[in-house]
C-alpha cells in the first residue's frame, strides 16, 4: 500500500502545469453551446440561455443571481446576466460579454453539420466555434467554477452576460436592450468582450497578444433606382437595372481616404517586426511614416490589414425586376459599409453620392449606427494582461489593435463602460473564417484562451 501511495503521489507531483481536471467539463459546455442552434433563421438564443440557466443553478447560484431577460414579443432572443457579488464591494464590477447568436450555416455548404462540433487534426469546427461561443464557454465554465470556489473571495461584483442579436438586424440586440432596460444587471467599470485574440505566424508562431482598443461602426446603404417599367419588347435606354450596376460599378473603384489612427500605427509597430516578410516591412514602414505611399499600397493589398486603413463599402446583395418579360420597375443594391471612428454616416452618404453622379441613383441609410471613441488603455487593464502573457506566451509582445468589425462593445462604450475586445486565443491572419463555410478554431488555442481569460478575470476581482 505504500508503495502504491508513493506512486500515486509521484504522480500527482509529475502531472503537468496545464492538467486541469475541469476540461473536460469545459468542453461539454462548449459543446453544448456550438450545438444548440441559435442561428435567426433555424434557432434559438433562448435555448442557449435555459441551458445556461440550468448549469449556473446546479453549480449554486441564487435565484436572483441568475437573471433571463427575453424582450417582449421575441421569445427567441433571450440573453442571460449572472453575478457573484463581493462580500464589500471596493469598486464597480467587471462584465465579461459574449454573444451566442451565430451566422447562419447551411448544412448543404459546409463539409460538416455547423450545428455539431467536430475535432478533426488539431481544430474544433462548427458555426459559433470561434464566433462567439469560444467565449461564452470560457466565461460559463469560468463564473461556474468560481461560484464553486471556497477561496474565492472577488473584492468586486463579477458580471457575465451572455446576449443575443449581435450577428443579425431582424433580432432584438441583448446588450442595447439591457441598457435601456435593465442597466442595473451589467452595469460595470469596464467590460471584456470579443474583438481580438492573437497573431500567429504560418508555421504556428505566437508573433503578438492583441487587445482591441477601438473598432470600426457598422452601416447598411442601399442604392436605389426606380422607373415606370413597360413591356420588355419594347426596351428603353433608360433602363434601372443597367443604371444601378453604373452605379454600383463606380462604388467598387471607390477608394476612401486613408486615416492611420494611432491604435493602428502601433499596431503595425508591434506586430510589423516579428510578422516579417513584405507586409511586416510594409507595416514597420507605415509606423515609421503613416504617409509612406508605397507601403500602404502594399497593405492594402491585404484584405486584414487594408480594412484597418481606412472606411470601406462593399456590396453584399442586389435585387432587381419584377417579371422575366417586363423591364425593370426597381433596382437596389445593398453596401454593407464599415466606417472608421469619427466618420459619421452622412458624411459616407455623402461620397456615395458624389461618386455616383446620378441624382436617379437614390442613396438611402437604412440601418444607421452611432459610433464610438477608443478607451484607454489604462494599467488597470494592462497589468494584468502584460503578466498573463509573460506567463503564457513568453516574449510575444502585446498589440492594441482597431477591429474592422463591429462588436455590440460600441453600446457598452457609449454607455460610458470602457470595452476591451481579449481572448488570448491566436490563429493565422483569416484562419477562423468566421461567419463563413466551416468556421473552425485551433483546439491549443481554445484552451490556452480559457487559461489567459481566467488569469486576467482573476486578477481584475483580487
Amino acid at each position: 500500500m505504500k508503495k502504491l501511495l508513493a506512486l500515486l503521489s509521484f504522480a500527482f507531483a509529475a502531472a503537468p502545469v496545464h492538467a486541469d481536471a475541469g476540461r473536460e467539463a469545459f468542453r461539454e459546455i462548449y459543446r453544448e453551446m456550438v450545438e444548440i442552434d441559435s442561428s435567426p433563421g433555424t434557432g434559438s438564443c433562448t435555448n442557449v440561455v435555459r441551458a445556461a440557466q440550468q448549469r449556473l443553478q446546479a453549480a449554486g447560484f441564487a435565484d436572483n443571481d441568475v437573471q433571463v431577460v427575453i424582450p417582449e414579443g421575441k421569445p427567441d432572443d433571450g440573453n442571460i446576466v449572472a453575478r457573484i457579488r463581493a462580500a464589500k464591494p471596493a469598486k464597480k464590477g467587471v462584465l465579461l460579454l459574449a454573444h451566442i447568436d451565430v451566422v447562419d450555416a447551411k448544412r448543404e455548404d459546409w463539409e460538416r453539420n455547423p450545428f455539431t462540433l467536430y475535432e478533426e487534426n488539431g481544430y474544433f469546427y462548427g458555426r459559433g466555434s470561434a464566433d462567439d461561443k469560444s467565449m461564452a464557454a470560457v466565461f460559463l465554465d469560468l463564473m461556474i467554477r468560481l461560484q464553486q470556489e471556497r477561496s474565492f473571495k472577488p473584492k468586486r461584483d463579477l458580471i457575465m452576460a451572455l446576449t443575443c442579436g449581435e450577428e443579425t438586424s431582424n433580432r432584438v440586440n441583448g446588450v442595447d436592450y439591457l441598457l435601456k432596460h435593465h442597466r442595473d444587471l451589467i452595469d460595470a467599470a469596464f467590460a471584456i468582450n470579443e474583438g481580438a485574440g492573437g497573431l500567429l505566424s504560418e508555421d504556428g508562431r505566437p508573433l503578438a497578444l492583441q487587445v482591441q482598443a477601438g473598432e470600426k461602426i457598422h452601416q447598411v446603404y442601399e442604392l436605389e433606382v426606380t422607373h415606370p417599367g413597360g413591356h420588355s419588347s419594347r426596351p428603353t435606354p433608360d433602363n434601372a437595372i443597367y443604371q444601378l450596376l453604373a452605379a454600383t460599378g463606380k462604388i467598387a473603384g471607390l477608394s476612401f481616404p486613408i486615416q492611420v489612427t494611432p491604435v493602428v500605427r502601433e499596431y503595425f509597430r508591434v506586430t510589423g517586426p516579428m510578422l516579417g516578410g513584405e507586409i511586416g516591412a510594409a507595416m514597420s514602414a507605415v509606423a515609421r511614416d503613416p504617409s509612406d505611399a508605397a507601403a500602404l499600397q502594399v497593405l492594402q493589398t491585404h484584405p486584414n490589414y487594408n480594412a484597418m486603413l481606412h472606411t470601406t463599402c462593399v456590396a453584399t446583395q442586389i435585387e432587381g425586376g419584377h417579371a422575366p418579360n417586363a423591364l425593370p420597375q426597381r433596382a437596389v443594391t445593398t453596401l454593407s459599409c464599415r466606417l472608421m471612428q469619427g466618420t459619421t454616416p452622412e458624411q459616407v452618404k455623402e461620397t456615395l453620392e458624389r461618386t455616383i453622379g446620378d441624382p436617379q441613383v437614390v442613396v438611402s441609410i437604412v440601418r444607421r449606427r452611432d459610433g464610438s471613441s477608443p478607451p484607454p488603455l489604462t494599467d488597470e487593464i494592462m497589468k494584468p494582461v502584460r503578466a498573463q502573457a509573460a506567463k503564457l506566451w513568453p516574449g510575444v509582445p502585446i498589440a492594441p489593435v482597431m477591429t474592422a468589425g463591429a462588436t455590440d462593445g460600441r453600446f457598452l462604450m457609449n454607455a460610458g463602460i470602457p470595452t476591451y475586445g481579449m481572448s488570448g486565443m491566436f490563429s493565422t491572419s483569416g484562419e477562423t473564417n468566421a461567419h463563413g463555410l466551416n468556421e473552425k478554431i485551433r483546439v491549443k488555442s481554445l484552451y490556452e484562451g480559457r487559461d489567459f481569460l481566467e488569469g486576467v478575470v482573476r486578477a481584475y476581482v483580487k
